[in-house]
């Protein structure tokens, strides 16, 4: 069986949650999949373009979980499925919210700074976009487009966190459930009257 990039991808976030930057080790990706060391080479040339390849792809997934919002007819419909989907990239793609929004232990490579300020600018331009446009509607109070995208941000990572961590015990449906009282209660303030 041949490795994939996208397998190593995934055994290297598990590894960086588990054990932080130092848990990202070509040896250790290479022991958990089971191969050599050497065949990471295959598509990686060393350990830091595999740090930036990996926190790359968690934006990308982040995006693929955003960007079918646009697909609603509404700017309201469209804020909502948009923070539906936040949840559920945080549900389904752990690893990769993890790495994202939960990092304490960055990654060590020289290239993650660079890999962070392009990489985490469309999810959070799609964000204020969404904002911005229920602004204009008439949904959201006119005001600062960054300042409520960035509370709004701030509250369904700490939701999202919340449920992640086991802090409350809940299970899908119920964290949904609470996720939504939650940011309706965010909402109240800044929905227009």
């Amino acid at each position: 069986m041949r490795t994939s990039r996208e397998q190593i991808l995934a055994v290297a976030s598990q590894l960086y949650l588990e054990q932080g930057a130092k848990g990202i080790s070509m040896r250790k990706i290479a022991s958990v999949i089971g191969i050599t060391p050497m065949a990471l080479y295959r598509h990686f040339e060393n350990k830091d373009e595999l740090q930036c390849a990996l926190l790359k792809q968690s934006f990308v997934t982040f995006g693929e979980y955003l960007y079918p919002s646009l697909q609603e007819d509404s700017p309201e419909q469209r804020f909502h499925r948009c923070v539906r989907g936040y949840f559920e990239f945080a549900r389904e793609q752990r690893n990769y919210f993890g790495l994202i929004f939960l990092a304490t232990n960055p990654l060590d490579s020289p290239g993650i700074p660079a890999v962070i300020e392009k990489e985490s600018a469309p999810p959070f331009r799609f964000l204020m976009d969404r904002v911005r446009e229920c602004m204009d509607a008439g949904y959201f109070k006119r005001g600062d487009v960054y300042d409520c995208a960035i509370t709004l941000l701030a509250q369904t990572t700490g939701m999202a966190s919340l449920y992640l961590s086991n802090s409350i015990q809940m299970g899908d449906d119920k964290a949904w459930s609470q996720y939504e009282k939650a940011m309706q209660m965010v909402l109240t303030g800044i929905l227009a009257d």
